[in-house]
């Protein structure tokens, strides 16, 4: 008897099924550590750049941001300013009239009581640079910048470097009323000895201002620490009016004396300023 033929046409190959179809699917080779590290570091070198590109850029905005606050500050309230320019008077007022008049009028009494009416008179307004953060705790905020802390000091120096200019100008004036100091006869010298002796007590007292403000007495200590720093600002200064207001020639030993001094403690300021302000 014949057997009956398969019903497929393939017979038995019909129960085999295709190799691919057992092959399991490729997988990609593991990484290494070696090229795990190098990823990472790379985005780690990434993240840094972009991070301190910002933190450059917006040090310039966070200096503008305190010096215009500082600013609209002082002539809002004149909390600042207004003493200042009263306590000059007033001492200018009693040196007129206490001084006999050819010893007021003589050249060389002229720049030693300018410059002793001005540092005296700074003291109002260095010692309240940190006041207004102090009283309202918003010192914190100022150690929150997103920046280096340079620039807060920077912002803080340029306000206060600003203000003790329009007190130099209102000493001057009231020097040419009451003392009939003749300043036309060597402006230009004395507006630069005036511009470069006022940037350092600025620098200077900024960074002593944020010292003293953390401490218990912070009028008692400014004086003490501040009048010997500026001791030789005041010394160039001084000297140099005096030659300015005698028609006589500035040495440049002098100019450079000055303004060496005002570069170098504005570097120390700029870079010490984070550690003040932590503690």
């Amino acid at each position: 008897m014949r057997r009956p033929r398969s019903s497929s046409p393939t017979g038995s190959s019909s129960t085999t099924r295709p190799a691919a179809a057992h092959s399991s699917p490729r997988t990609a080779p593991a990484l290494g550590p070696a090229s795990s590290t190098r990823r990472s570091g790379s985005s780690e070198a990434g993240c840094w750049e972009q991070s301190h590109e910002a933190t450059a850029m917006n040090g310039p905005r966070v200096f503008a941001a305190v010096l215009g606050k500082d600013l609209r500050l002082d002539l809002r309230s004149w909390d600042r300013l207004g003493p200042m320019a009263v306590f000059a008077a007033l001492v200018m007022v009693l040196l007129s009239t206490a001084l006999p008049t050819t010893s007021a009028a003589s050249p060389g009494w002229i720049p030693a009581l300018v410059w002793m009416v001005f540092l005296l008179t700074s003291l109002l307004g260095l010692g309240r640079s940190f006041q207004a953060e102090s009283e309202q705790g918003t010192i914190v905020l100022l150690t929150q910048a997103p920046c280096d802390r340079g620039w807060v000091f920077l912002g803080k120096a340029t306000a206060n470097w600003l203000a003790l200019l329009g007190v130099e100008l209102w000493t001057a004036f009231l020097c040419w009323v009451l003392l009939d100091v003749e300043w036309g006869v060597a402006w230009p010298e004395i507006l630069g000895v005036g511009l470069l002796g006022a940037l350092g007590l600025a620098v200077v007292g900024t960074l002593l201002s944020a010292l003293a403000c953390a401490a218990r007495f912070p009028v008692f200590l400014l004086p003490v620490l501040l009048f010997p720093l500026v001791l030789p600002v005041l010394v160039l200064a001084s000297r140099m009016t005096g030659e300015a207001l005698a028609g006589d020639q500035i040495a440049s030993a002098m100019w450079v004396g000055l303004a060496l001094y005002d570069w170098v403690f504005l570097l120390i300021a700029y870079f010490v300023f984070d550690y003040v302000l932590e503690d």
